[in-house]
């Protein structure tokens, strides 16, 4: 099966995925009447309603082209209804079994718990930095490829990048987790010492959690995707210039205690997977 065939099918599956998502928070959002999520809701089926549109006309036509941007759009808009995904439908969490599991993983602590001695107010304004800057590690190259829908390499990034979310977000499903901060307080106290930018980034976090967000680690899985995608395109000094930032967010997911070790492995795991295709894509394009 050539992978433009898969690219296709990834795109149908995203697509389906997120309205299955869309629908179930819309629900549960109504149980909840929460006004914000009501908001969400009306927003995301509107994107979503776009991205069926794109989804299904030729890749090549005026709407069609902008697919891979309005998979990146619709997925960012519906994402909070897992919060209320949470709060109505999640009885139980897989907290107590990822903390038994990292810490069968470490040597008998989780990796999370390894990095209490690290903590240092400095340590804690870098990584927060590297967490936060995720959100601009994903949104200017999806903002550079919407410039280039139509090449190849636009196609490739945006497929990833669904995959990514795709594989991800069955991973909240069926593993649905708030990680460590959330499900053992007495464990790891919470926020880490820091200044400024630690405090700033505590409070992003606290208005987009949904707390069933944690596996597998996203934030650690799209930044490799991301660096790995430019580092294997030709893109070597924008790779360079991305590595440490994706090294202190992949750092920050544990060291913050948002996430487990396991969380993270998987994550990277998921990432280095994904590029292979990309890279299988981009051969068949050359």
């Amino acid at each position: 099966m050539k992978t433009e065939a898969w690219v296709r099918a990834i795109g149908i599956a995203f697509a389906l995925e997120l309205l299955s998502i869309l629908a179930a928070g819309s629900v549960a959002a109504w149980r909840m009447d929460d006004a914000a999520l009501h908001a969400t809701t009306f927003i995301g089926a509107a994107a979503w309603l776009a991205l069926a549109a794109a989804t299904f006309l030729p890749q090549r036509s005026r709407l069609g082209s902008w697919q891979g941007t309005l998979q990146f759009v619709a997925c960012w808009l519906i994402f909070p209804l897992f919060k209320a995904i949470r709060e109505v439908y999640i009885r139980h969490t897989a907290d107590a079994a990822l903390l038994h599991l990292d810490r069968l993983l470490w040597g008998g602590a989780s990796l999370p718990e390894h990095l209490f001695g690290w903590e240092r107010p400095w340590l804690s304004e870098t990584v927060s930095c590297g967490y936060f800057l995720f959100y601009f590690l994903v949104l200017l190259p999806a903002i550079g490829f919407s410039l280039r829908r139509r090449s190849h390499e636009a196609r490739a990034f945006f497929a990833g990048l669904s995959l990514m979310y795709l594989c991800g977000f069955v991973g909240y499903v069926l593993v649905p987790a708030g990680g460590p901060y959330m499900a053992f307080p007495a464990i790891f106290p919470y926020p880490v010492h820091g200044g400024p930018v630690t405090a700033f980034l505590t409070g992003v976090v606290k208005n987009g959690i949904t707390g069933m967000d944690v596996f597998p680690s996203l934030h650690s899985g799209i930044g490799v995707y991301v660096l790995g995608f430019f580092a294997l395109g030709g893109y070597r000094r924008l790779a360079l210039a991305l590595a440490p930032v994706v090294a202190a967010l992949i750092l920050a997911t544990v060291y913050l205690r948002y996430h487990y070790g396991i969380d993270l492995l998987c994550g990277i795991a998921l990432a280095l997977l994904v590029l292979t295709f990309v890279q299988r894509y981009r051969k068949e394009h050359a």
